[in-house]
């Protein structure tokens, strides 16, 4: 199959590249405002597949990537601003990265005659669903800008399916842990960021009393799942999760145990101060509310596979500590 990544050289783009790229032939796009382009890279110090570096929300996609004569076999669109600051922080950014660019990824794939995209949603998306498990079926009404920005794209890609007939796959990723999540950012993913602090002798402060959960899925059953849905092309919206919750405190210990640095220790901070680190967002008289932030930080979040595993027949590994503890030892 011939088959298009965008954001490819994020955490999950570049993990299902590398998996990938001996089975079909690939073409990989990122504006590397997120992605590290070394993480697409070859033992020759090149990259594993023809890669452009563009902003596919403008015409550089077709450009670059259009052609009536040899399009593709379908569209894997992992490219977005994940985090939920950042998008809070640049509203407009993240409006023209995840949406304006999901319109255009839309509208290529049609123009293109590409038989099926795949979409990366989130689980975000159920920012204000107070249930026990997350489910496909539940009205959603997320507020934030990054959660909103995704139900937007949901919407966008609805109206394709019934406007045009597209064949769309939603996935809407749980907690995506892995080595290659990004250690500079302001706010990191927290196995990367546990890492990150003891690797310097420092005990990662965590927000909150640490003793919220949240349903965390290793990249590697993540790039197993999107390669099940290139076969399959289901036109259906899928969680992406193990239907396991697990504190942040437990998720921290064991990467510590990983790396034999539990005499470390843990500290905490008030849950309304993880997104301290961006100040411009409380200033002013009408500067964002910190409880929110609070109640962001230690919201509950346990989703269900159960329909993933009806109809495409895929289950993860629900073994959490195995998994952090083997992918701690994989950073670098």
């Amino acid at each position: 199959m011939k088959i298009l990544i965008t954001g490819a050289a994020g955490q999950i783009g570049s993990g299902l590249a590398k998996r990938l790229v001996d089975k079909h032939e690939l073409t990989l796009v990122d504006n590397l405002r997120n992605g590290y382009l070394e993480h697409l890279k070859n033992d020759a110090d090149e990259p594993i597949a023809p890669f452009y570096h563009i902003d596919i929300a403008g015409p550089d996609l077709f450009t670059h990537c259009g052609s009536k004569f040899d399009s593709y076999d379908a569209i894997i669109h992992l490219a977005a601003i994940s985090s939920l600051p950042d998008c809070e922080v640049n509203p407009l950014e993240c409006l023209h990265c995840n949406v304006t660019a999901t319109a255009n990824v839309l509208d290529f794939a049609r123009k293109m005659n590409v038989p099926h995209v795949v979409f990366a949603s989130t689980s975000a998306i159920y920012e204000n669903n107070d249930v026990d498990v997350f489910t496909e079926d539940l009205e959603v009404s997320p507020r934030l800008y990054y959660s909103l920005s995704k139900k937007m794209c949901e919407e966008l890609i609805q109206s394709y399916r019934e406007h045009y007939g597209s064949k769309v796959t939603i996935l809407r990723f749980f907690n995506v842990f892995g080595p290659d999540g990004d250690q500079t950012r302001p706010n990191p993913p927290l196995l990367n960021f546990v890492y990150r602090e003891l690797s310097k002798g420092k005990a990662p402060v965590l927000s909150g009393d640490g003793e919220q959960v949240r349903d965390f899925i290793c990249i590697d059953d993540v790039v197993s799942m999107l390669d099940l849905c290139l076969e399959k092309q289901p036109n259906d919206v899928f969680n992406v999760c193990t239907g396991k919750a697990v504190s942040v405190n437990q998720m921290s210990r064991w990467v510590a145990e990983a790396m034999g640095l539990e005499h470390i220790g843990l500290d905490h901070k008030a849950a309304g101060e993880l997104w301290d680190s961006y100040p411009g967002l409380f200033q002013g008289e009408y500067g964002l509310d910190k409880s929110i932030v609070g109640k962001e930080t230690t919201r509950y979040s346990k989703g269900s596979y159960q329909k993933a595993k009806d109809v495409l027949g895929w289950e993860p590994n629900t073994d959490i500590e195995s998994e952090v503890k083997r992918v701690t030892l994989q950073i670098k």
